[in-house]
C-alpha cells in the first residue's frame, strides 16, 4: 500500500511538469523600499516669502547626503542647475542673474534617495542688510523698552506693502563664525500685522525705496541693543588693523559678527546701512571710532565679495547721558565730548561709497532712542536712492564750505548744491547754534541769521578779534532746525582742531 502512494505521488509531479509553460523571461523583481539615508537642507536664510537680490548670481546652498546629486530648480529660468555634495554633504548651486519680478516665484530642491524641499511667494528685487544697535532695533510699535515710532498707530493701519519683506535675525553670539543661523527667524510679509516688529528705520527705508523704485525690497535686520562696534568686526578685520588689537579681547569683539552676519554672506545684496555708536562714544580717544567703523565696513565688503558695497550710516542724535543727573535737570549742555564723536563719524565718510544721515534736527536730548525714525529711515533711502538708483534725490543737506570775516562779522558760505532755499522748521525763529572763537580761543555764541544761501553771524561784542574759528552745533545735545529746500538738516562742524 505504501509504494503505491509513493507511485501515486510521482505520477502527479510528472503530469504537472509536463502542464508548465516554458519561459526565459526572469520573474519580475520588486524593487526595495526607497532608503532615504540623509536629510536634504537648504540654507536657513533662504526661506518662502524672501527677496531674491535682481541683477546678481544667486546662490543656493544647503546639506544633503555624501556624494548625492542635488538638482535646483527656479520658476524664472527654465534650466535645471545641479551639485554633487561633497565630502561633508555640502553643495550649492549659482542661479544666472535676473532681472526684478514682483511675481510670486518658486525654488525647488530635489536629491537622490532624500526629500524635496520648495520655497514659495519668493520675489527678486533689492536686498540690504540693517545693522548696529538699540536705534536700528527700535520696532515701529510700543514694545518695551520702546516706545513706538511717532504717530505708531496710523503708520501701522498704513503699512500694506507686500512687495517688502524683511528677516529679523535673532540675537546670537558666536566665539568662532557660523554658516547658518543658530536661532531660525522667518522672513515676513510687510503687513499691518507683522510690522510692529520690524525694525522701524529698516521699514521706512524700505517704504522710501520701494514706493521710489517700484522694485521689490528686502531688509534683513542684523541689531542687537547695547552693541558695540569691535562686535562687528570678524577675526580678519582685526588681523588687518593691528592698531584695534586692544579691542579685540572686549565687548564681545567679533561674536556678533560671527553669529549674525557670517551666516548671510553668500547672500547677494544690495548694500549695508548701519545705526551704531551709542556704545562707543566714550572711546578714547574717539578717533578710533573711526578706525572701528572704517574696520567694519572693508570687513563686510571682504566677505560678502560683491565689491564696494555701499554703506549708509546715522550720524548720532543730540542726547545729553547725564540730563537727569543734574540739579536743576538739562545736564551739561555746552559740553562738546558727544559733537566729537559726531565728528569721529563724519571722518568714516573717508572711506569709499559711503554716506551719512544727519539728525541733529529729530533728537530728544533726554532720550538716547528718539521716536521719529521717519525721516532717519528716508534719508538713508535718498542716499541709496541718489548714489545708487540713478535718481535726482536731494540727499544731503547745508555742508560748511569756508567762512569769510569782516570785523566782528563772520559769512558762511556751503559746498556747491547742499544750501539751496535756507530756511527753518515752520519758519520758526532760527536756532542759535554758532558759535565762535576770537584769539583767546574761547568760543562764544554769535547771532545767526539766513542771508539767502548763505549764514551771517554777529560775533559779540567782547570777543578779541579777529575770528578765529566757528562751530556749529557742536555740543552735546543741540536740537537744530536749520534745512534747506529739501527738509534735510545743516551738518555739525567746527573750523578749528583743539582740543577744548
Amino acid at each position: 500500500m505504501r509504494s503505491r502512494c509513493l507511485l501515486f505521488a510521482l505520477c502527479m509531479l510528472l503530469i504537472f511538469a509536463g502542464c508548465k509553460k516554458e519561459s526565459n523571461t526572469p520573474p519580475p523583481i520588486t524593487p526595495p523600499p526607497l532608503n532615504i539615508t540623509g536629510t536634504l537642507s537648504i540654507a536657513n536664510v533662504l526661506q518662502s516669502n524672501m527677496v531674491v537680490q535682481r541683477d546678481k548670481p544667486f546662490q543656493v546652498w544647503g546639506k544633503a547626503p555624501a556624494t548625492a546629486k542635488i538638482t535646483v530648480t527656479v520658476s524664472w529660468n527654465s534650466s535645471d542647475f545641479t551639485a554633487v555634495t561633497d565630502g561633508t554633504g555640502k553643495w550649492s548651486v549659482t542661479i544666472p542673474a535676473s532681472g526684478a519680478n514682483g511675481d510670486p516665484q518658486t525654488i525647488t530642491a530635489k536629491g537622490e534617495n532624500t526629500n524635496s524641499i520648495k520655497l514659495e511667494n519668493i520675489l527678486i528685487g533689492d536686498v540690504w542688510v540693517c545693522s548696529g544697535q538699540s536705534n536700528m532695533v527700535y520696532q515701529v510699535d510700543t514694545i518695551p523698552p520702546f516706545g513706538g515710532v511717532t504717530n505708531y498707530p496710523a503708520e501701522i493701519a498704513a503699512a500694506n506693502f507686500p512687495m517688502i519683506r524683511a528677516l529679523t535675525i535673532q540675537t546670537d553670539l558666536e566665539s568662532n563664525p557660523v554658516d547658518s543661523l543658530i536661532f531660525p527667524a522667518a522672513w515676513t510679509v510687510c503687513s499691518p500685522q507683522t510690522v510692529g516688529k520690524m525694525s522701524a528705520v529698516a521699514y521706512y527705508f524700505a517704504r522710501k525705496l520701494y514706493t521710489s523704485v517700484n522694485v521689490p525690497i528686502g531688509i534683513i535686520v542684523s541689531a542687537v541693543n547695547g552693541t558695540s562696534c569691535e562686535a562687528w568686526i570678524n577675526t580678519a578685520g582685526f588681523q588687518a588693523n593691528p592698531y584695534l588689537s586692544k579691542y579685540s579681547g572686549i565687548n564681545n569683539a567679533t561674536m556678533y559678527y560671527n553669529g549674525m552676519i557670517n551666516p548671510l554672506i553668500n547672500l547677494p545684496i544690495k548694500g549695508f546701512t548701519w545705526y551704531q555708536g551709542e556704545n562707543n562714544k566714550n572711546n578714547n580717544p574717539v578717533s578710533d571710532y573711526t578706525r572701528l567703523n572704517s574696520a567694519v565696513i572693508v570687513a563686510w565688503r571682504q566677505a560678502f565679495n560683491l565689491g564696494s558695497l555701499p554703506f549708509y550710516f546715522v550720524q548720532m542724535t543730540p542726547f545729553d547721558q547725564y540730563y537727569y543727573r543734574t540739579n536743576p535737570v538739562g545736564g551739561y549742555p555746552t559740553s562738546d565730548d558727544y559733537a566729537k564723536f559726531r565728528e569721529a563719524q563724519a571722518n568714516v565718510l573717508a572711506v569709499p561709497n559711503t554716506g551719512m544721515v544727519v539728525t541733529m534736527d529729530v533728537g530728544e536730548p533726554a532720550n538716547q532712542h528718539p521716536h521719529n525714525k521717519k525721516p532717519v529711515g528716508e534719508r538713508l533711502a535718498l542716499l541709496a536712492l541718489n548714489k545708487d538708483y540713478n535718481q535726482s534725490a536731494q540727499c544731503y543737506g547745508p555742508q560748511y564750505a569756508s567762512y569769510t570775516t569782516s570785523g566782528n562779522t563772520v559769512t558762511i558760505s556751503f559746498k556747491q548744491g547742499t544750501a539751496q532755499g535756507l530756511n527753518t522748521i515752520n519758519n520758526l525763529p532760527l536756532k542759535q547754534c554758532f558759535f565762535v572763537a576770537g584769539t583767546d580761543h574761547n568760543f562764544m555764541q554769535a547771532n545767526a541769521v539766513i542771508s539767502g544761501d548763505q549764514i551771517t553771524l554777529t560775533a559779540p561784542a567782547n570777543i578779541p578779534l579777529p575770528v578765529q574759528a566757528v562751530r556749529y552745533a557742536f555740543t552735546v545735545d543741540p536740537v537744530t532746525n536749520l534745512q534747506n529746500s529739501a527738509a534735510l538738516p545743516m551738518e555739525p562742524f567746527r573750523t578749528d582742531n583743539w582740543s577744548n
